[in-house]
Formats: structure tokens, C-alpha cells, sequence
């Protein structure tokens, strides 16, 4: 098959799906910054980079995730949170389209408001935006972009978490290392979440072009958890002591005056990629798979 093109190949997410796609797939591996440079905020720079390569897919991993960054700018569309997630995600679609190529773009359960979650794909987006970070909203109309392009693939996932990444923590490597470093915060006990191990990010995107696949998909663990759970979990895999973890509540937090939004009854459901042969990594298998590579390293 052509090759796959990969923006933000150094990413958190994206460098994982380029270690385990590279025996599979020829990649053409772009970043801001990378050998072959792409800035998605450009459209003539994206224009450019669709014009002088030749591929079938393109995979979308740049993105600005940081929550309580992004919260600093909401309603800002000026600001870089808005630049990348919507005005990039537009020229990438707008481009794509131009040159008939097929997109998958990342996704999170962010763009829902966490009243009644774990969702599934058919679920509404919101609909409480006032509950919805700024984050999850630029993913909303990041989303509502790529869903104008009738051959794209939106994969939506959740805390993701992999063995190794010098250049950023990821939500099982921040808890263990505040834990060694004795200032681990109370995790919540009342927040849902499905954590998503990244390594299942390669195995669904494989399935999903492999079986032609369009639409949305939802990828995390298939079991539900809260961060206190998740957290114990972690900790006592790690020969740590899980009963040095305090507990938190997310619903009181969110009762707070300039408390940042976040899905209190979030996760999603996985019913719809499992049911095209893959099964999602469940986090407690996925704990396991995590220290087995960091041992490997």
C-alpha cells in the first residue's frame, strides 16, 4: 500500500505509533520541527507538503493538549489552544479534501461534559459546553471540521499512557513519579475514565484502514476506573504501597469557583471497535504491558 503520512510524529502519542508502525508501513513522518517540517497552522505550508508527497493517509497526532494551559485561553481564538486544534485541523481537512486523501485524526472524550458518561460514538457532543473545557470544546470544533470530509476516521482516546517519553509525562507517569517524590495529590474516587494504552493506538488505526473503515471510533480500556483505583493499581504494581494514596473528589473540586471542567461521569465505550476484531488494552492488563517495557528499556 502507499505510504501513511504522520503529522506530529514526534508526539506522545504519535512517536508510540511510529515505533510499532514502522515494520508495518512506509511512514512519511513530519513535525514542526522534524526533518520534514509541517506547521498546520499554515495552510500554504500544509498545501505544500500535500502537493510534494505522495500518500493515501494522512494521520493528524499535532494537537494542544494541555488542559489548564488551554483553560487560560478560552474563548481566545486568537490564541494557539483554537490555532491548532480548530484553525489546523481545517486547513489539514480543506487540503485533504483538495487532494482527495483519506484523514484519521485524534480525538478525546473531553468533548463531552461528564454527566453521563462512559459514551459511546452516537453520543452527543456537550451538551453542557459550560462544562466542557476550553480544550474539549476546540476538539468539538476540530471534529465538526473533519466530519465535512466524507472519507476520515476520527479516534477518539483518554488518557493515554505509555512506557516511555522523556519529552512529556503522561497520566500513569506523572502519578509515579509524584508518588516516589512523596507529593502525589488525593486522586479522585468519583470520577469515571477509561485510560487509553498507546500501544492500542497502532493495533485500531491498522484495523481501521485495513477494513476500510469511515466515522468515529472510541479507544480506552474497556473496563472502567477512576484515577484512585488507577493510581493503587500503579502504585502497588510498582511495589509501592497503595494505601499512601489519598482520595480526592472531582465533584467537589468542580463546585469550586474557577475550578477547570472535566468529565466527572467520562470514559468511553468500546463496543464498536471490538466488534471489528480488535479489543482495547483493559487498564489493569495495560498497567502490567507498562512496566514489562519499562523494564525492557
Amino acid at each position: 500500500m502507499s505510504p501513511i503520512a504522520i503529522i506530529g510524529a514526534s508526539s506522545m502519542v504519535g512517536s508510540r505509533f511510529c515505533e510499532l508502525a514502522d515494520k508495518s508501513f512506509e511512514l512519511i513522518k513530519t513535525d514542526l520541527n522534524g526533518q520534514i517540517s509541517v506547521d498546520i497552522t499554515d495552510k500554504k505550508n500544509v498545501e505544500n507538503f500535500f502537493a510534494e508527497q505522495n500518500f493515501e493517509y494522512v494521520i493528524l497526532f499535532s494537537a494542544f493538549t494541555d488542559v489548564d494551559a488551554a483553560e487560560i485561553q478560552r474563548n481566545d481564538k486568537n490564541e494557539s489552544c483554537w490555532r491548532i486544534n480548530v484553525i489546523g485541523s481545517e486547513n489539514i481537512v480543506n487540503v485533504a479534501s483538495k487532494h482527495k486523501k483519506k484523514l484519521i485524526i485524534l480525538s478525546t472524550d473531553f468533548v463531552f461534559d461528564g454527566s453521563s458518561g462512559p459514551y459511546d460514538e452516537d453520543d452527543l457532543y456537550g451538551p453542557d459546553l459550560e462544562k466542557v473545557s476550553w480544550y474539549g470544546q476546540t476538539k468539538i470544533e476540530s471534529e465538526k471540521k473533519v466530519k465535512t470530509l466524507t472519507d476520515s476516521i476520527i479516534l477518539r482516546i483518554s488518557y493515554p499512557y505509555r512506557a516511555k517519553f522523556p519529552l512529556k509525562e503522561d497520566f500513569a507517569r506523572s502519578i509515579l513519579r509524584k508518588y516516589e517524590e512523596k507529593n502525589l495529590y488525593p486522586m479522585f474516587s468519583d470520577q469515571t475514565i477509561t485510560p487509553t494504552f498507546a500501544d492500542d493506538v497502532f493495533s485500531a488505526i491498522e484495523i481501521l484502514i485495513s477494513k476500510r473503515q469511515k466515522g468515529i471510533f472510541h479507544l480506552g480500556s474497556p473496563i472502567n476506573t477512576t484515577p484512585f483505583d488507577f493510581a493503587r493499581e500503579l502504585i502497588n504494581t510498582s511495589k509501592g504501597n497503595p494505601d499512601k494514596i489519598e482520595e480526592g473528589s472531582l465533584a467537589e473540586l468542580l463546585k469550586k469557583p474557577g475550578s477547570i471542567p472535566r468529565p466527572l461521569k467520562g470514559g468511553m465505550k468500546v463496543e464498536k471497535m471490538t466488534n471489528l476484531g480488535f479489543k482495547p488494552t483493559d487498564y489493569k492488563l495495560g498497567i502490567k504491558e507498562l512496566f514489562a517495557q519499562m523494564q525492557d528499556h
